[in-house]
């Protein structure tokens, strides 16, 4: 089983490192369980699961609910997590007094992990409390080098040793460390933490992905373990080594709607669309969440390119939660019409998800009605909200004239494509998607394909469209750039498949041309 001290080097060295603190942190402890209630054994194990994949995927969570970079560069080398004595939750530790002014968004990031963590077993997260706490005394690095001498083949003195040396910031030494400890012979799954380790201090991506599976194929009972290694496999798109991860997870928590979703989305990408909506009908039978099955089964028909399927089941969606996630069931709807070459009907269904978003995000309404008159080729109509509301209007004018660069960390690569430099732009858009989780990455193949098609290489471009990716939430302003030229790639690439497709989406260039 996964000690607390290697999971917490892991996550500080995932954070680069840990920075000197004074003698009282500040300490916020966050609940999974009420320390009052009695858990049963069971109970217990999915905490211990639950808590370990918190702290191997915590950091990423964190990093990226922060409003900054300055908010990072402050915080991350500067926090511990840790259990909570009693085993019902964890805490987190900010050592150094700047980075306390940053204490509600990390609270704030940490408590949304543990909100999902939660919802995947069914309890509700609580912030216990904020208080002092004393650093205690920690021995010297000599004294951890005199008890490794002395029991070379104890594990907690490594992982004790590790946290000193990253607490005390000397995060160089750490990997010397890990290195003696790797000169041992340990049982498989101890050998693999350390590999972990050892690849998140060396920034080895892949090597880390392939240490955090072998953790999990040595541990198949932990089923947040599984997830998490299935998901970096997914992250790195290897599709087929993430399915035995995922159905040993299905294994370990039948009727689990997180479990079955993520194997029939891999299931999807990994091109067995018949499995998928086995487990898609596995999942509307025991997982008790008829609304998300329903989503469930329109995304993977809309991966499978069967937009009439996936139309029909996000409406059925819909008709038992109009406001769910503020209407964005319509609005899946109407990308699913849009792909039919059904404007009109499309048009329909967004103007449904106007009407319930306009109710919860009254201020974001133009952004949403601006990107579709935008991508129906309505560029008058979406230029003139823009100029109502001075600050939406750079997105606009980036939509307008990309070879200016835009509001977006692709933007000096949308710049390169717009320049006509594409090749540069295929470059650095592949690391741009590389680096997004999978859904958001899935949303960039379109704009990547682009890129790749222009710069010589179709072959490379219509590998990449082998699924038709996700429908893009409506405020996701990706969908509308370099729109319709994916269309176009899309219909060239299906020529020789699917001609009548092919044709159905060259219409709908036409249709949507600016105007």
């Amino acid at each position: 089983m996964f000690s607390n001290g290697l999971l917490r080097a892991i996550l500080i060295c995932a954070l680069l490192g840990c920075g000197k603190g004074p003698s009282r942190p500040v300490v916020v402890k966050i609940a999974l369980l009420s320390p009052q209630t009695q858990a049963s054994g069971e109970a217990s194990q999915i905490l211990q699961s639950t808590l370990t994949m918190a702290f191997i995927g915590l950091s990423d969570a964190m990093v990226f609910s922060l409003q900054s970079r300055r908010q990072v560069a402050d915080v991350a080398p500067n926090f511990i997590l840790e259990p909570i004595e009693d085993r019902s939750g964890f805490s987190i530790q900010i050592f150094d007094g700047p980075s306390q002014r940053h204490l509600h968004e990390v609270v704030c990031a940490v408590a949304d992990c543990a909100g999902r963590i939660g919802d995947a077993i069914g309890v509700t997260p609580r912030k216990l409390s904020v208080v002092a706490a004393a650093v205690p005394a920690l021995p010297s690095a000599e004294t951890f080098a005199q008890s490794a001498a002395r029991s070379p083949d104890d594990g907690t003195i490594y992982e004790q040793w590790i946290n000193y040396l990253l607490t005390q910031n000397r995060r160089e030494e750490v990997g010397r460390v890990v290195a003696l400890a790797l000169q041992r012979k340990w049982p498989p799954l101890e050998r693999a933490q350390f590999d972990v380790l050892r690849a998140t201090i060396e920034g080895d991506i892949p090597a880390r992905i392939a240490a955090i599976a072998a953790v999990a194929r040595a541990w198949p009972a932990n089923v947040p373990l599984q997830l998490q290694a299935a998901d970096a496999l997914n992250q790195r798109r290897d599709f087929k080594s993430a399915l035995p991860l995922l159905h040993a997870a299905a294994r370990g928590e039948p009727g689990s709607f997180q479990v079955l979703s993520n194997l029939a989305y891999t299931q999807a990408l990994s091109g067995d669309f018949s499995a998928a909506l086995q487990t898609v009908q596995l999942s509307a039978a025991t997982a008790n969440q008829p609304l998300r099955s329903l989503d469930l089964e329109g995304d993977i028909r809309f991966l499978q390119g069967d937009f009439r399927g996936a139309e029909t089941a996000f409406l059925a969606a819909a008709d038992k939660d109009a406001a769910f996630e503020l209407g964005r069931l319509y609005g899946k709807a109407a990308e699913a019409a849009l792909w039919q070459n059904q404007i009109d009907r499309a048009d329909g269904h967004m103007q449904r998800f106007f009407a319930v978003y306009q109710k919860g995000v009254p201020a974001g309404i133009a952004i949403v009605q601006g990107l579709w008159h935008w991508r129906l080729g309505q560029r008058v109509e979406a230029r003139r909200q823009a100029e109502s509301l001075p600050s939406i209007k750079p997105l606009f004018d980036f939509l307008a004239d990309p070879t200016r660069g835009g509001p977006s960390p692709a933007g000096s690569a949308l710049q390169a494509l717009a320049q006509g430099r594409s090749a540069e732009a295929a470059t650095a858009l592949g690391e741009f998607v590389r680096q997004q989780p999978l859904p958001v990455g899935l949303r960039w193949d379109p704009i990547l394909a682009v890129a790749l098609d222009e710069a010589g290489k179709s072959a490379a471009a219509c590998a990449l469209l082998t699924n038709w990716g996700l429908p893009p939430s409506p405020d996701d302003w990706s969908a509308a750039v370099l729109w319709p030229q994916q269309l176009s790639v899309r219909a060239t690439c299906l020529q020789k498949t699917d001609p009548g497709r092919a044709e159905q989406l060259r219409q709908l260039v036409v249709k949507v041309a600016p105007r």
